[in-house]
Protein backbone atom coordinates (compact mmCIF):
# COMPACT_ATOMS: atom_id res chain seq x y z
CA UNK A 1 0.00 0.00 0.00
CA UNK A 2 1.44 3.36 -1.09
CA UNK A 3 2.23 6.17 1.32
CA UNK A 4 -0.53 8.36 -0.16
CA UNK A 5 -3.30 5.73 0.00
CA UNK A 6 -2.57 4.50 3.53
CA UNK A 7 -3.58 7.74 5.31
CA UNK A 8 -6.79 7.89 3.24
CA UNK A 9 -7.71 4.33 4.21
CA UNK A 10 -7.03 5.08 7.86
CA UNK A 11 -9.12 8.24 7.71
CA UNK A 12 -11.99 6.40 5.99
CA UNK A 13 -11.88 3.63 8.59
CA UNK A 14 -11.95 6.17 11.42
CA UNK A 15 -14.90 7.95 9.79
CA UNK A 16 -16.84 4.68 9.46
CA UNK A 17 -16.10 3.86 13.09
CA UNK A 18 -17.37 7.28 14.17
CA UNK A 19 -20.55 6.84 12.10
CA UNK A 20 -21.16 3.40 13.63
CA UNK A 21 -20.59 4.74 17.14
CA UNK A 22 -22.92 7.68 16.51
CA UNK A 23 -25.58 5.30 15.21
CA UNK A 24 -25.37 3.12 18.33
CA UNK A 25 -25.56 6.16 20.62
CA UNK A 26 -28.35 7.96 18.75
CA UNK A 27 -30.55 4.94 18.00
CA UNK A 28 -32.33 4.97 21.41
CA UNK A 29 -33.05 8.70 21.02
CA UNK A 30 -34.36 8.18 17.49
CA UNK A 31 -36.59 5.37 18.77
CA UNK A 32 -37.85 7.63 21.56
CA UNK A 33 -38.85 10.29 19.01
CA UNK A 34 -40.38 7.64 16.77
CA UNK A 35 -42.59 6.19 19.51
CA UNK A 36 -43.63 9.69 20.58
CA UNK A 37 -45.07 10.25 17.08
CA UNK A 38 -46.93 6.94 16.88
CA UNK A 39 -50.66 6.40 17.59
CA UNK A 40 -51.46 4.23 20.65
CA UNK A 41 -51.60 0.97 18.65
CA UNK A 42 -48.44 1.34 16.55
CA UNK A 43 -45.74 0.81 19.24
CA UNK A 44 -46.95 -2.81 19.53
CA UNK A 45 -47.44 -3.42 15.79
CA UNK A 46 -45.88 -6.53 14.26
CA UNK A 47 -43.61 -6.18 12.39
CA UNK A 48 -42.20 -3.22 14.29
CA UNK A 49 -41.53 -0.06 12.32
CA UNK A 50 -38.63 2.25 13.07
CA UNK A 51 -40.60 5.23 11.76
CA UNK A 52 -44.36 5.63 12.41
CA UNK A 53 -46.69 4.78 9.54
CA UNK A 54 -49.19 7.45 10.60
CA UNK A 55 -47.27 10.18 12.49
CA UNK A 56 -49.28 12.23 14.96
CA UNK A 57 -48.64 15.00 17.50
CA UNK A 58 -51.47 13.89 19.80
CA UNK A 59 -49.00 12.46 22.31
CA UNK A 60 -47.27 15.84 22.63
CA UNK A 61 -50.61 17.62 23.06
CA UNK A 62 -51.53 15.21 25.85
CA UNK A 63 -48.09 15.34 27.47
CA UNK A 64 -47.98 19.15 27.50
CA UNK A 65 -50.77 19.43 30.04
CA UNK A 66 -50.96 21.94 32.95
CA UNK A 67 -49.28 19.47 35.32
CA UNK A 68 -46.32 19.18 32.95
CA UNK A 69 -45.87 22.94 33.00
CA UNK A 70 -45.87 22.88 36.81
CA UNK A 71 -43.25 20.12 36.81
CA UNK A 72 -41.18 22.12 34.31
CA UNK A 73 -41.20 25.25 36.49
CA UNK A 74 -40.23 23.18 39.54
CA UNK A 75 -37.32 21.57 37.70
CA UNK A 76 -36.21 24.94 36.36
CA UNK A 77 -36.22 26.59 39.79
CA UNK A 78 -34.40 23.71 41.50
CA UNK A 79 -31.84 23.20 38.72
CA UNK A 80 -30.91 26.87 38.25
CA UNK A 81 -30.70 27.40 42.02
CA UNK A 82 -28.43 24.37 42.36
CA UNK A 83 -26.21 25.53 39.51
CA UNK A 84 -25.84 29.01 41.00
CA UNK A 85 -25.08 27.79 44.52
CA UNK A 86 -22.80 24.91 43.48
CA UNK A 87 -20.68 26.97 41.09
CA UNK A 88 -20.65 29.89 43.54
CA UNK A 89 -19.25 27.66 46.30
CA UNK A 90 -17.04 25.45 44.13
CA UNK A 91 -15.16 28.27 42.40
CA UNK A 92 -13.56 29.90 45.48
CA UNK A 93 -12.99 26.48 47.03
CA UNK A 94 -11.18 25.22 43.94
CA UNK A 95 -9.17 28.44 43.76
CA UNK A 96 -8.02 28.06 47.36
CA UNK A 97 -7.04 24.44 46.72
CA UNK A 98 -4.80 25.48 43.82
CA UNK A 99 -3.12 28.40 45.61
CA UNK A 100 -2.79 27.27 49.24
CA UNK A 101 -0.38 24.32 49.19
CA UNK A 102 -0.53 23.06 52.78
CA UNK A 103 -1.07 19.68 54.37
CA UNK A 104 -4.47 20.75 55.66
CA UNK A 105 -5.56 21.78 52.16
CA UNK A 106 -4.37 18.44 50.75
CA UNK A 107 -6.28 16.61 53.49
CA UNK A 108 -9.46 18.55 52.72
CA UNK A 109 -9.02 17.88 49.00
CA UNK A 110 -8.71 14.19 49.83
CA UNK A 111 -12.05 14.37 51.64
CA UNK A 112 -13.59 16.05 48.59
CA UNK A 113 -12.36 13.21 46.39
CA UNK A 114 -13.63 10.64 48.89
CA UNK A 115 -17.06 12.29 48.88
CA UNK A 116 -17.37 11.52 45.17
CA UNK A 117 -17.07 7.79 45.88
CA UNK A 118 -20.35 7.56 47.78
CA UNK A 119 -23.43 6.85 45.66
CA UNK A 120 -26.45 9.08 46.11
CA UNK A 121 -28.45 6.18 47.53
CA UNK A 122 -25.98 5.91 50.43
CA UNK A 123 -26.59 9.46 51.66
CA UNK A 124 -30.27 9.90 50.89
CA UNK A 125 -31.49 8.54 54.27
CA UNK A 126 -29.31 10.85 56.44
CA UNK A 127 -30.24 13.86 54.31
CA UNK A 128 -33.91 12.86 54.45
CA UNK A 129 -33.81 12.72 58.26
CA UNK A 130 -32.11 16.11 58.40
CA UNK A 131 -34.70 17.67 56.08
CA UNK A 132 -37.54 16.08 58.05
CA UNK A 133 -36.15 17.32 61.35
CA UNK A 134 -35.84 20.83 59.91
CA UNK A 135 -39.36 20.72 58.47
CA UNK A 136 -38.08 21.25 54.92
CA UNK A 137 -39.56 18.22 53.18
CA UNK A 138 -41.69 18.94 50.11
CA UNK A 139 -39.93 22.27 49.51
CA UNK A 140 -37.49 23.62 46.96
CA UNK A 141 -34.92 24.13 49.72
CA UNK A 142 -34.69 20.42 50.54
CA UNK A 143 -34.07 19.49 46.90
CA UNK A 144 -31.50 22.24 46.37
CA UNK A 145 -29.57 21.24 49.51
CA UNK A 146 -29.59 17.59 48.43
CA UNK A 147 -28.45 18.41 44.91
CA UNK A 148 -25.70 20.73 46.11
CA UNK A 149 -24.49 17.92 48.37
CA UNK A 150 -24.06 15.48 45.49
CA UNK A 151 -22.74 17.95 42.88
CA UNK A 152 -20.42 20.18 44.91
CA UNK A 153 -17.50 17.69 45.29
CA UNK A 154 -17.44 16.97 41.54
CA UNK A 155 -17.75 20.67 40.73
CA UNK A 156 -14.77 21.51 42.97
CA UNK A 157 -12.69 18.79 41.34
CA UNK A 158 -13.59 19.97 37.81
CA UNK A 159 -12.82 23.61 38.54
CA UNK A 160 -9.61 22.76 40.36
CA UNK A 161 -8.33 20.99 37.25
CA UNK A 162 -8.95 24.13 35.21
CA UNK A 163 -7.64 26.65 37.75
CA UNK A 164 -4.45 24.64 38.19
CA UNK A 165 -3.50 25.69 34.64
CA UNK A 166 -3.53 29.38 35.54
CA UNK A 167 -0.01 30.44 36.59
CA UNK A 168 0.43 31.83 40.08
CA UNK A 169 2.37 34.70 38.50
CA UNK A 170 -1.02 36.26 37.68
CA UNK A 171 -1.74 36.59 41.40
CA UNK A 172 1.73 37.95 42.08
CA UNK A 173 1.45 40.55 39.31
CA UNK A 174 -1.94 41.67 40.63
CA UNK A 175 -0.54 41.92 44.14
CA UNK A 176 2.30 44.12 42.88
CA UNK A 177 -0.29 46.42 41.27
CA UNK A 178 -2.04 46.73 44.62
CA UNK A 179 -4.94 44.31 44.11
CA UNK A 180 -6.02 42.27 47.11
CA UNK A 181 -6.85 38.55 46.97
CA UNK A 182 -10.59 39.15 46.55
CA UNK A 183 -10.14 41.67 43.74
CA UNK A 184 -7.61 39.41 42.03
CA UNK A 185 -10.03 36.53 42.19
CA UNK A 186 -13.02 38.50 40.86
CA UNK A 187 -11.28 40.69 38.27
CA UNK A 188 -8.64 38.31 36.90
CA UNK A 189 -9.20 34.67 37.82
CA UNK A 190 -12.96 34.41 37.23
CA UNK A 191 -12.90 35.86 33.67
CA UNK A 192 -9.99 33.61 32.70
CA UNK A 193 -11.72 30.43 33.89
CA UNK A 194 -15.03 31.13 32.14
CA UNK A 195 -14.85 27.91 30.02
CA UNK A 196 -14.35 25.87 33.18
CA UNK A 197 -17.29 27.61 34.85
CA UNK A 198 -19.52 26.90 31.85
CA UNK A 199 -18.46 23.24 31.73
CA UNK A 200 -19.16 22.81 35.44
CA UNK A 201 -22.49 24.61 35.21
CA UNK A 202 -23.63 22.44 32.29
CA UNK A 203 -22.60 19.30 34.18
CA UNK A 204 -24.52 20.35 37.31
CA UNK A 205 -27.54 21.31 35.21
CA UNK A 206 -27.64 17.90 33.50
CA UNK A 207 -27.29 16.04 36.80
CA UNK A 208 -30.03 17.98 38.58
CA UNK A 209 -32.39 18.17 35.60
CA UNK A 210 -32.59 14.39 35.29
CA UNK A 211 -32.30 13.44 38.99
CA UNK A 212 -35.12 11.16 40.15
CA UNK A 213 -34.36 9.51 43.50
CA UNK A 214 -34.11 12.62 45.71
CA UNK A 215 -37.00 14.33 43.93
CA UNK A 216 -39.21 11.28 44.50
CA UNK A 217 -38.24 10.93 48.16
CA UNK A 218 -38.35 14.59 49.19
CA UNK A 219 -41.62 15.63 47.50
CA UNK A 220 -45.04 14.35 48.46
CA UNK A 221 -47.51 16.57 46.60
CA UNK A 222 -48.17 16.87 42.89
CA UNK A 223 -47.48 20.61 42.78
CA UNK A 224 -43.88 20.07 44.02
CA UNK A 225 -42.89 17.28 41.63
CA UNK A 226 -40.08 17.75 39.14
CA UNK A 227 -40.14 16.50 35.55
CA UNK A 228 -38.51 13.06 36.10
CA UNK A 229 -40.98 12.27 38.88
CA UNK A 230 -43.90 13.70 36.92
CA UNK A 231 -43.26 11.21 34.12
CA UNK A 232 -44.61 8.52 36.45
CA UNK A 233 -48.08 9.86 35.65
CA UNK A 234 -47.93 7.88 32.40
CA UNK A 235 -47.04 4.62 34.19
CA UNK A 236 -50.21 3.13 35.63
CA UNK A 237 -51.09 -0.02 37.49
CA UNK A 238 -52.53 -1.74 34.43
CA UNK A 239 -50.40 -0.32 31.64
CA UNK A 240 -47.93 2.22 30.35
CA UNK A 241 -48.87 4.97 27.91
CA UNK A 242 -45.70 4.69 25.86
CA UNK A 243 -46.51 7.40 23.32
CA UNK A 244 -47.18 10.05 25.95
CA UNK A 245 -44.25 8.85 28.04
CA UNK A 246 -41.85 9.18 25.11
CA UNK A 247 -43.34 12.55 24.13
CA UNK A 248 -42.71 13.87 27.65
CA UNK A 249 -39.18 12.43 27.51
CA UNK A 250 -38.50 14.37 24.31
CA UNK A 251 -39.86 17.57 25.86
CA UNK A 252 -37.71 17.06 28.95
CA UNK A 253 -34.58 16.45 26.85
CA UNK A 254 -34.95 19.50 24.60
CA UNK A 255 -33.88 22.21 27.13
CA UNK A 256 -30.70 20.36 28.11
CA UNK A 257 -29.84 19.58 24.48
CA UNK A 258 -30.40 23.23 23.54
CA UNK A 259 -28.18 24.47 26.38
CA UNK A 260 -25.44 22.01 25.43
CA UNK A 261 -25.42 23.03 21.76
CA UNK A 262 -25.41 26.72 22.66
CA UNK A 263 -22.47 26.29 25.05
CA UNK A 264 -20.70 23.31 23.51
CA UNK A 265 -17.51 25.22 22.65
CA UNK A 266 -17.06 26.48 26.20
CA UNK A 267 -18.05 23.08 27.59
CA UNK A 268 -15.48 21.19 25.51
CA UNK A 269 -12.81 23.81 26.23
CA UNK A 270 -13.47 23.62 29.96
CA UNK A 271 -13.51 19.83 30.13
CA UNK A 272 -10.37 19.55 27.98
CA UNK A 273 -8.52 22.15 30.00
CA UNK A 274 -9.43 20.44 33.25
CA UNK A 275 -8.12 17.14 31.94
CA UNK A 276 -4.65 18.46 31.10
CA UNK A 277 -3.39 19.14 34.60
CA UNK A 278 -4.53 18.73 38.16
Amino acid sequence: MSATIKPLVGKAGLTLLQIALAFVILLPFFWMVSVSLKPPTEPFAIPARLWPQNPTLDNYVTAFRPEFRTYFVNSLIVSLSTVAITVGLALPAAYSFTRAQTRLVFAIMGLVVAAQMFPASAIIIPIYKMMKGAGLLNTYVSLVIAYVTITLPVAIWMLRGFLARLPIELDEAAAIDGAGPLRTFIAIIVPLCRPGIVATAVFVLIVTWQEFLFALSFTSTRDMRTLPVGMNDFIGQYGIRYGELMASSVLISLPVVAVFFLLQRQFVAGVTAGAVKG
